[in-house]
Order: C-alpha cells, then sequence, then structure tokens
C-alpha cells in the first residue's frame, strides 16, 4: 500500500465495530423499528440516541421500559433474523477505516477490536471486509463481564495484545465507547457517523469526519490531556 504514513504510528490501535468500521447502526435501527412496530411501538430518534453503542440486554431494558414486548425470546428471534437479512443483504463497511486498518497492518501497528456486539457477529464484518486475518484481538460483549461505558472492553483488547491501555489509541463513534476509551487511559478518536450527534463526542482527544491514519496520531498536547 503506498501511503504516506506519519513517522509516529501509535503502538497498537483498538477499534468499534458497529459504526467506527460497519455501517450497522442503520441496519440495527431499522430491525428494532420493524419489531417494535409489532407491539405497537414506534421509536424515535431520541431513543435511537439513547440506546446506541449499547449492548442487547441494555437495549432490551429500555425499550421494555417503554411498551409490552412480550416473551424476550420470540422477540429476540425475530429481531435477531431481520437484522441477520438486512446484515446479508444490506452491509456496507466504511471504507475510510477499511483503509485505515490495512495500512496500520502493513505498518506493523497491533490491531484490536472492542465492542458491544457478540465475538461472532465482529468476526462476520471482519470477514466481510477481508480484515479478519488483521485482528489477532477480538473483544466481544459476550467475552467480559461488563461493557462500554466501562473500560473492561478495551482494557481487555490492550491485554490480549500484550499492552498497556495507555500504549493504544481508541476509535469510536458514540458517546458511551468514547467514555470508555478515555476510562481505560487511551488516546481517544471519535468518527462522526449515522445517527450520532457530534456534541455527544465532545469528549474524545479528537473528533473527526473521517478515519486515517494522520487522524490517529495524538499530539503532546493530546498526550498530556
Amino acid at each position: 500500500m503506498d501511503l504516506e504514513l506519519p513517522r509516529d504510528l501509535p503502538t497498537a490501535v483498538v477499534f468499534d465495530c458497529d459504526g467506527t468500521l460497519a455501517d450497522t447502526e442503520r441496519l440495527a435501527d431499522r430491525a428494532w423499528q420493524l419489531t417494535l412496530r409489532e407491539h405497537d411501538y414506534e421509536p424515535t430518534r431520541a431513543d435511537f440516541a439513547a440506546v446506541i453503542g449499547r449492548p442487547f440486554p441494555w437495549c432490551w431494558d429500555y425499550f421494555a421500559q417503554r411498551a409490552d414486548l412480550g416473551d424476550r425470546d420470540d422477540f429476540i428471534g425475530r429481531l435477531r433474523g431481520r437484522f441477520q437479512r438486512l446484515f446479508e443483504e444490506d452491509l456496507d463497511l466504511h471504507d475510510d477505516t477499511v483503509t485505515t486498518m490495512r495500512a496500520l497492518a502493513a505498518a506493523g501497528v497491533a490491531l484490536a477490536m472492542a465492542s458491544s456486539s457478540s465475538h461472532e457477529h465482529v468476526e462476520k464484518v471482519l470477514r466481510r471486509g477481508d480484515l479478519l486475518d488483521l485482528v489477532p484481538v477480538i473483544v466481544g460483549a459476550d467475552d467480559v463481564p461488563l461493557h462500554k461505558p466501562d473500560p473492561t472492553p478495551y482494557v481487555a483488547a490492550a491485554r490480549g495484545l500484550g499492552l498497556p491501555a495507555d500504549a493504544c489509541t481508541a476509535v469510536e463513534d458514540t458517546g458511551v465507547g468514547v467514555a470508555a476509551g478515555r476510562a481505560a487511559g487511551m488516546f481517544t478518536v471519535a468518527v462522526v457517523r449515522h445517527g450520532v450527534e457530534p456534541a455527544s463526542l465532545r469528549e474524545a482527544h479528537r473528533v473527526v469526519h473521517e478515519v486515517t491514519v494522520e487522524a490517529l496520531v495524538p499530539t503532546r498536547e493530546e498526550l498530556a490531556s
């Protein structure tokens, strides 16, 4: 890959999956919308803003407080079936993140994923982008007891790479993810994606509209903060 890379590359980069790499947030929103309609509930933009970046049990509890969702297993089956159909038919990966991950890997930067989705889901996303071999460490929601905004997923990813968390850069697209990366002690970069208000990302060290290698290299001032 013929890219002019900065000299001071991070030792490792831990990427979020949904929204940051995969354009799955809109698919998840659609699956939730269609399933919730069957229970006479029309989710709002505020609802989706509240649940974005959260693991499924948290989302279930949120919507169960607003509508009678019936049997949990039946609801999950219908929701997952819809999401999987949308995933197979309409999934896109964000080219900027794909290109950046490949450039980092080619330069010898260690890569990991820390997600609020399942380990299996993250693997499927990486396979779709032919990226799985570049990412030796995956931390999914089923791999850790605590989830974003808790730092546990990022700390676990750094540990899997054999590094302290403060040696890594985190790349996120939600406020809860930014909080997790910051709490882990990582230089945290937020990219503005679908359905996310830029103001919700203000706690990131840096907010960008495109993921690039250069965007992941902190200045001395940012490191000091």
